[in-house]
Formats: C-alpha cells, sequence, structure tokens
C-alpha cells in the first residue's frame, strides 16, 4: 500500500482474508459455497480496505501468505462506480495497476477470455449480464460470459472470489435456486441448472448488509460466515470522518428558504477562509476548496434554477459565475438560465474539480460518490425525503485532508440547512443516518445547534450592533446593516463592489459580471439588526466581565496530557521520527550513516546472537522440501521415500521478501540496502541476500531485539530534537504526536482556544459567562445536578469572571491529566475550569470537579490529579475535587495543598471516602437558587 492503514483497517482486512482462506479450503474439501459480508460505516475507508485484501491475497501480507491461484470477480450495478473503484485501487496500491492487474470486463470479453486469470481483478456492471446484453447472450463464436465463469469455476487451480460492491442493492429476498424470475445476482451466485455453476466464495461488503446477509442465509446449501465488521467507533476515533454533523431547521413553520440559503452562503464563506488560513499558515497544498450543495426537488423548474443562482451570487458576489456552479443531474445536460449557466459534471469529478464551489444535485448524486470537501448543504427537498437528504450527506463527511483538524474545531464539521423541516420531521433524517451506518455520534447530530465561539467575538459583534442602534436612534434612520452569524473564523462582511450587477439586473437578461479580483470571502446585503438595544444589552451583560486575551493566555498555558491507547510500532515511530526531523527540524540529517548503518550492523549483531533461530528461518525460506518416491513400474511398490531441499529461485522469493518489508513497517529502502550490503561487502548473490533479510523477518527473536533498537533509537532522537517540537509541521503533528505517546504514557501539549467545540445543542440549558458563547452570550451544556449547583455556587464568588465546561474529547481543548488503574493509564477530565480576575488584573485558572460518586477508581484518579499538579505546581490557583454523600452535604478536598496531596500519595485503601469524610477535606457550601 502507497500509506499506512488506521489499525482498524489492518485488523479488518486480516480478518476477511482469514475467511476468505477457510471458505476456500471448504470448497477444495468438498464443494461447500459460502458467503461473507464486510461491514464498513460510511467513512470507514471501503475501497482502501479492499485494495488492502487484494493486495495481500495475490500478494500477501505480514499475517497471510498470500494465493497464487486467486482471482477476484468485482461486481457492482454501475459502470462509473466500477471506474471510481478502480482509479482509487491505483491511487491506493503500489501494487494494483490498471496495466497489468485490474481490467474492466466490456461487452466483447468472452471473445477473448477463455477463464478468468489468477491473480487479476475484473470489474463488472450488472447491465452488461441483462436479457438484451452481450455478455449474457452468445457472441462470435458461441461463448457467453457464464461459460467464462464454467471453465474458471471448474479448473482446480483458479480459486475465484466474487465481491459485491454496495451488496444492500440488487439482492431479491428470497432469490434461491428454484426462483424462476432470478436476478442477476442471482444468476450469478447461485448458478443456472446447464449455464453455470454456483459461485464458490462470495463477499458483500456495504455500510448495511442486513438484506444481503438475509439473502446469504436464505440460499439453499450455502454456508454464510460470521460477518466481520469494522467497529464504528474506531472510524469515529481515526480522524477519517468530520466529526458533527448539524441538522439546521426553521424554529417555527414559515417559507424561509431564501434566509436559509443565505446562512448557507455565510457558511460557505467562513469554511472558505478558515480552510485558506489553515492551509497558508501550515503550508498546506493544495489549500482546501470548500464546496456548498445545493439540493433541489426532482422536477425544479429553470426559474428556480435562476433564482437560486442569483441569490448565491448576490450574497457571495466574490464567486466567479463563470465556472464556479455545476450540476450532476441524471439527465448529464448543462442547464443554461439567465443567471449564468451550469455545466454538468461527472459525480466522480468534482473533487478534484476545485473550482467548483457550488453543486446542484437532485437526490444523492450517485452510489459511491464522495467529496470530502463538500461542507455546506441547503436543502430543499420536502419532509417525505429523509432518504435522499441522509444519503447525501453520508456523501459527505469524510474529511478533506484524511485526518482531524484538532486546532480548528470548525473544520471538522458538515452544515445542513432543512427549510422544508422543523424539530419533528428531522428526526426521520437521523433516522435514516442511523440505518445507514453513517460513523458518526448521534450525539453529534445536532438537530437544534447554535452557532458559538471565543466570547471575544461574540463580545465584539454585540458592541457593533449596539452603536449601530446609537447611530439609528441619534440620526432617526435605519441604515443599512450587515450581520453574519458568530463562525468561527469571522467573515469580512461588505458591501457589494460597484462593479457588480444587481442579482435583479442579471434575472432581467444579463448574466453576471464575472468577479477577478480574487477571493476576499465577504459576504454582503445580509439583513439588518434585528434585536432590541434592551436585548443586546443583556447580551453584553451575560458575556464574561474580563479580558478576552487575558483569558485567552490563561487558557492557552495550560498543559493537557493525553493518554495514547495505540499498540506501539517501533520501527513506524523510528522510520516517522526521522522522516518529521529531515523535513521539519533538521534537514542536514545524515540518514546513510546515522539509521542505514545502524539498522545493517544491528540486524547481523543480531544474526549472531540468535544463530539456531535464523538458520531455521534461514532454511525454511531459501528452501523448498521436496518429496521423493521411487515405484516399481511393474509391480507398483514403493521401495523409496525420501525428502529433498531445493534451493529457491529469486523470484520464488518475493513474497517472503515482501513479508520481510512489511514486519519493517514498510522501510523497503533500509530493507534494499541491506540487500546491496550484502552484495558488495560480503559478496551474496540475489537470492543469498534476499533469503537473509528474509529469514531475519521470519525469526520472531531477532525481530523482538530489533524493536528494542528501535524505540531506543526513536528515545534517543526525542531526547535530540524533542525541545524543537515546535518547528514540526502541522501536517507532521499528528506523527511526531503518536511517536512521544508511544514512547511516554501521555501526549504532553498546550490547550487551544480555537480547538474549542463551535457548535452547541440549543435543547440544553443555558449558561451566562462561558468563555465559548454565542452572539447572545448564552452557552448550551447538559449539566447533572450536582454541576449545576457547583457552576451556581462558582459564578456567585466575585473573584470567578469566566468559566469553561471542559470537553471529554481527545481535542486540542480538553484538559487530560493521566491516571493508573489496574495497570493501564487512562484519561480523565475535570468537569470545570473557572477563571478568577486578581487586585492586579491577573487572569488565574482554578479546577473545580464535582463527581457525585467518588467510589470505584478514585484513588487512582486523585493520585494522578497530584503527579500531575506536582509536575505543574504553579498550574492553577487551586484544584478542589468536590463530593456529594449521597443528597447530603457536599465536600472537597483542596489538592494544591502539600498535606492533602501527600495523604493521597501514601493513601493505601481502595475507597475515596474515607479522605473526603476526613480531617483534610472540608464543606462546601451550594448557593441556594
Amino acid at each position: 500500500m502507497k500509506y499506512e492503514l488506521f489499525d482498524f483497517q489492518k485488523s479488518t482486512v486480516d480478518g476477511l482474508l482469514k475467511k476468505m482462506d477457510s471458505m476456500q479450503r471448504s470448497y477444495a474439501s468438498d464443494g461447500s459455497v459460502s458467503a461473507v459480508s464486510l461491514t464498513a460505516p460510511t467513512g470507514a475507508g471501503k475501497t482502501v480496505i479492499a485494495a488492502a485484501i487484494a493486495e495481500g491475497l495475490f500478494y500477501s501480507n505480514d499475517t497471510y501468505a498470500g494465493d497464487d491461484h486467486a482471482v477476484i470477480l468485482w461486481l457492482s450495478d454501475s459502470p462509473s462506480l466500477n471506474e471510481q473503484t478502480m482509479k482509487r485501487f491505483d491511487a491506493a496500491s503500489d501494487l494494483l495497476t490498471g496495466a497489468t492487474v485490474m481490467e474492466a470486463i466490456g461487452p466483447d470479453f468472452a471473445k477473448s477470455h477463455i477463464k478468468l486469470m489468477p491473480g487479476h481483478i475484473y470489474f463488472l456492471n450488472r447491465q452488461l449480464l441483462s436479457a438484451k446484453g452481450k455478455l449474457a447472450n452468445a457472441s462470435e463464436g458461441g461463448r457467453t460470459f457464464y461459460d467464462v465463469l464454467t471453465d474458471t469455476i471448474s479448473d482446480k487451480d483458479i480459486h475465484l472470489y466474487l465481491f459485491i460492491d454496495e451488496a444492500h442493492r440488487g439482492l431479491g429476498k428470497d432469490a434461491t435456486k428454484e426462483s424462476t424470475n432470478k436476478t442477476i445476482y442471482a444468476k450469478l451466485i447461485d448458478g443456472q441448472d446447464g449455464v453455470n455453476p454456483s459461485m464458490p466464495c462470495v463477499v458483500g461488503i456495504s455500510a448495511t448488509p442486513e438484506r444481503f446477509n438475509a439473502a446469504m442465509q436464505g440460499r439453499k446449501n450455502r454456508d454464510m460466515k460470521a460477518s466481520v465488521d469494522v467497529p464504528v467507533s474506531a472510524v469515529r476515533n481515526s480522524g477519517l470522518i468530520k466529526d458533527t454533523i448539524e441538522l439546521r431547521t426553521p424554529k417555527k413553520a414559515a417559507d424561509t428558504k431564501h434566509q436559509d440559503l443565505t446562512q448557507a452562503c455565510v457558511k460557505l464563506a467562513a469554511s472558505s477562509k478558515a480552510w485558506k488560513d489553515y492551509c497558508t499558515d501550515y503550508g498546506i497544498l493544495p489549500v482546501v476548496m470548500p464546496l456548498m450543495v445545493v439540493q433541489v426537488e426532482d422536477k425544479v423548474t429553470e426559474d428556480t434554477l435562476t433564482s437560486l443562482c442569483a441569490h448565491i451570487h448576490k450574497v457571495l458576489p466574490w464567486l466567479d459565475i463563470s465556472d464556479c456552479f455545476a450540476n450532476v443531474f441524471g439527465e448529464h445536460e448543462d442547464i443554461v438560465t439567465p443567471a449564468g449557466k451550469i455545466p454538468y459534471v461527472s459525480p466522480e469529478d468534482v473533487a478534484e474539480r476545485t473550482e467548483i464551489r457550488v453543486l446542484f444535485a437532485k437526490d444523492a448524486v450517485s452510489t459511491g460518490w464522495d467529496c470530502p470537501r463538500a461542507e455546506v448543504i441547503y436543502s430543499r427537498r420536502k419532509r417525505s425525503d429523509p432518504i435522499y437528504i441522509a444519503q447525501l450527506i453520508g456523501r459527505m463527511i469524510r474529511t478533506p485532508l484524511a485526518r482531524r483538524i484538532d486546532l480548528v474545531e470548525e473544520l471538522n464539521t458538515v452544515a445542513c440547512y432543512l427549510p422544508e423541516y422543523d424539530a419533528v420531521t428531522v428526526d426521520s433524517v437521523v433516522q435514516k443516518l442511523k440505518e445507514d451506518n453513517v460513523a458518526v455520534a448521534t450525539t453529534s447530530i445536532l438537530k437544534n445547534p447554535a452557532d458559538v465561539s471565543f466570547f471575544g467575538n461574540a463580545k465584539k459583534k454585540i458592541e457593533q450592533k449596539l452603536e449601530k442602534k446609537y447611530q439609528q436612534s441619534s440620526t432617526g434612520t435605519a441604515a443599512p446593516t450587515l450581520t453574519v452569524p458568530t463562525d468561527t473564523p469571522s467573515v469580512t462582511i461588505l458591501e457589494a463592489p460597484a462593479t457588480h450587477q444587481s442579482a435583479q439586473e442579471t434575472v432581467a437578461g444579463t448574466e453576471f459580471a464575472v468577479n477577478t479580483e480574487g477571493e476576499g470571502f465577504y459576504v454582503s446585503d445580509i439583513e439588518d439588526v434585528t434585536e432590541t438595544e434592551e436585548e443586546l444589552t443583556a447580551a453584553l451583560e451575560r458575556i464574561p466581565k474580563a479580558n478576552s486575551e487575558g483569558i485567552k493566555t490563561s487558557f492557552e498555558r495550560i498543559i493537557t496530557r493525553r493518554v495514547r491507547h495505540d499498540k506501539p510500532n517501533h520501527f513506524l515511530d523510528l522510520w516517522d521520527c526521522v522522516d518529521v526531523i529531515t523535513s521539519d527540524i533538521d534537514i542536514d540529517y545524515d540518514t546513510a550513516s546515522q539509521i542505514d548503518e545502524d539498522f545493517y550492523n544491528n540486524v547481523e549483531g543480531e544474526i549472531k546472537r540468535h544463530p539456531g533461530d535464523y538458520k531455521r528461518a534461514y532454511m525454511d525460506i531459501s528452501n523448498t522440501t521436496v518429496i521423493v518416491k521411487r515405484i516399481d513400474p511393474l509391480t507398483g511398490e514403493e521401495f523409496e521415500d525420501r525428502e529433498e531441499l531445493v534451493q529457491n529461485h529469486a523470484d520464488r522469493l518475493v513474497s517472503y521478501y515482501r513479508r520481510a518489508v512489511s514486519v519493517f513497517a514498510g522501510a523497503s529502502d533500509l530493507v534494499k540496502y541491506f540487500i546491496n550490503r550484502r552484495k558488495n561487502d560480503e559478496f551474496d548473490s540475489d537470492v543469498e541476500a534476499i533469503s537473509r533479510i528474509s529469514a531475519v523477518g521470519a525469526c520472531i527473536e531477532i525481530i523482538q531485539a530489533l524493536e528494542v533498537w528501535a524505540e531506543n533509537k526513536t528515545n534517543e532522537l526525542l531526547s535530540i530534537y524533542g525541545p524543537q517540537r515546535y518547528a514540526v509541521s502541522e501536517e507532521n503533528k499528528g506523527k511526531w504526536d503518536r511517536i512521544e505517546g508511544n514512547t511516554k504514557p501521555y501526549i504532553e501539549r498546550n490547550l487551544n482556544i480555537q480547538a474549542s467545540i463551535t457548535r452547541q445543542n440549543k435543547d440544553y440549558d443555558a449558561y451566562p459567562k462561558h468563555i465559548i458563547s454565542d452572539e447572545d452570550g448564552w452557552a448550551y451544556l447538559n449539566l447533572n445536578e450536582l454541576e449545576k449547583k457547583v457552576v451556581r455556587t462558582e459564578l456567585s464568588r466575585s473573584l470567578n469572571v469566566a468559566w469553561y465546561r471542559n470537553q471529554s474529547r481527545n481535542l486540542n481543548a480538553s484538559l487530560a491529566i493521566p491516571y493508573m488503574l489496574n495497570g493501564e493509564w487512562e484519561n480523565m477530565y475535570p468537569d470545570f475550569i473557572f477563571f478568577q480576575k486578581l487586585n492586579d488584573g491577573s487572569i488565574v485558572p482554578a479546577i473545580v470537579d464535582p463527581h457525585g460518586d467518588w467510589l470505584g477508581d478514585s484513588v487512582a484518579k486523585l493520585q494522578g490529579y497530584v503527579t500531575y499538579l506536582k509536575d505543574h505546581p504553579d498550574m492553577f490557583g487551586s484544584v478542589q475535587v468536590v463530593a456529594d454523600e449521597k443528597g447530603g452535604e457536599l465536600r472537597y478536598l483542596d489538592l494544591m495543598l502539600p498535606t492533602v496531596q501527600n495523604a493521597i500519595e501514601k493513601f493505601a485503601g481502595t475507597s475515596a471516602k474515607e479522605l473526603f469524610t476526613g480531617p483534610l477535606s472540608k464543606v462546601y457550601k451550594v448557593t441556594a437558587e
């Protein structure tokens, strides 16, 4: 593969290859036919997983020996989907190329093919096997595709696997051999009497495999294996999909189509600016160009399209009307309106055509299509169409850079504007997303989202609105006022430039003027200020009474420690560490002398330390055991039976070589260096050198020793270059964090206010003075009764001018403190950080952490607190851990006190109740409501 798979993808590949091997063995043994499903939730990287499966099947990997007889028939119901899959296989794999391995089956395939050949993937779309299709009817020579299948399956030296892409489609519920009206899928799977035999091994791939599983279980004599399931939680944690889906609906029943389209345009402008700033700041090329999808009804009129184009261009005059609009309608036609041309574009080309910023679609665009840069949806579909909206959202949840953007939470969101839905009917969209197995947590699908940001932004906007109100009051006129929701980052709001024609003039018969002045991402002609002066003043009172920069500085001084649970690959850590150092920190670092030579010497040293183990591995790899039997030709009597060792040819060693490269985490350059050194210095032949490193890769004792070397080398590099981690590019920070996290029990970094969540749920209670709030000064949080008491009490204290509800997520805006429980490191997240303003004007953070039950793991958590605070004694002014005595009085421990810290460190009990009821604790007095 051209890049490293996630752990969940690797385990999925290994699991399915084992199932396929078992299926093939059963078929070879007694003719048993079988099926298995691969459940890959939307966003799991299904195509990448499938490519890795094909690579492992044909060429082996570190857990599977490969199958020289294997061939894959890849079936879908769409030629464009097959073409897209072939492109993605080619992009993901070093070995699966269209020139040598992959072939699309065309109408005349049966003319030139007797059998499907091992080591190949053949892509078939079911339409070619229709009653009128050439493949199903006798071509020149009297052969059909079913004849090709028959000859393939009948050959015992060919192992055929049928992969069904999007396996929930096209399968009849009761398609058995006795069905009179067989589907095309059933003809392939079940076979046809006198035409083609049953398919030996069937693999169905789908996000929702229930229909496939039911169809397979309903077939006679086909063994249904336990499915291989990609864990939804693993996909969520991978960063491959966006964190949050916003479903925005009108507060009350009303025609809000234009208002919602306006806000969708505002969102596109904000997203465009955020991505441009982020990519520019961190040197990421090409810059991500966000896309807005405008989903219209099936029978949309030209007048509607004209109105939509006019409104979009009015709000976003920087869009270049000459090429920024496109459509993916099923008619496959360009659309010409008085507002300009909306050309047709093939769905699979949208992601790469970055000049397209507004895409018009009808239903779900296309099965298998996805466009990670699509971040905004404006849908005119009716309440009866939740399936189309949900499917479209599912096509848009992948992250543009295939990783979470930890530093700017806004860039991990999909915003969907649904003017035809309300709070009740939007549940149908949520339900459909669940059914489609979209790997976004239900709690991250916001049906009533509130736009929130750092309070400094909200404060500035409220003050600007108040100033405009004062101006209107003094002049007696309502001057036009332009506002924008408090999305992060802010978008510049300007009047439309004079060079642009009005929307009305454009619709009258002339096209929009083309904006060639560059992208300013400004928004034109939004709306007037709707709040009263009293409402704005009240909102300002809810904003923290503190300098926003002082709060920001205090917040970003806090150090978080995040525990990692990944199983470390010390080879991968070392190679990545070297890559980051040479690209970002020390371009003069000499890898040839520092790593290549060290690797070679350590391998040779370990061979000498484990001579017996190495010799056994070398003999297994360099030779093949051949059984020789000698039989009397007349009597048939066997008079000699012995074994001989035959040296393997270099070509035979390819699979062993690839396995060695995989063991060393893909470091083919190091493996080649070793081979060349052996040939040049020790005069080994190709076979000898390849066998030597392949045997090393197969000798567990040597690999374990080399892992220790790699770990020590990584620690050495971290001790040298760790102080310069600030120079690591944002793109490589994920690698660096992983490396550090694998050498320590945690990753340590400063909090970042920009990484805080920018969407909250308005269904929760509203609270003032939170440092993340909406433009009315409210934060919407889900607190339990004890947490509510603590917030009420702390906000009543004069020193506390602001507060923060800590996020229990692995973000740069989450304070995590590690603790050890049962020999394993875990994360805990203190509930609240309060910001106290002292007499000298300085801001000091303080933790207040309430828990209703301090039994169980509470002692371990308290000890984790103490370890953290001793390492960072000046981080907080106070740290109060509050316990609830089952509805009685509240008591707390002040963890900043040395006496309390010492008592916790020495505490040998299993329950912390003794500490909270002992003399070191104090009563926490709750402020009455």
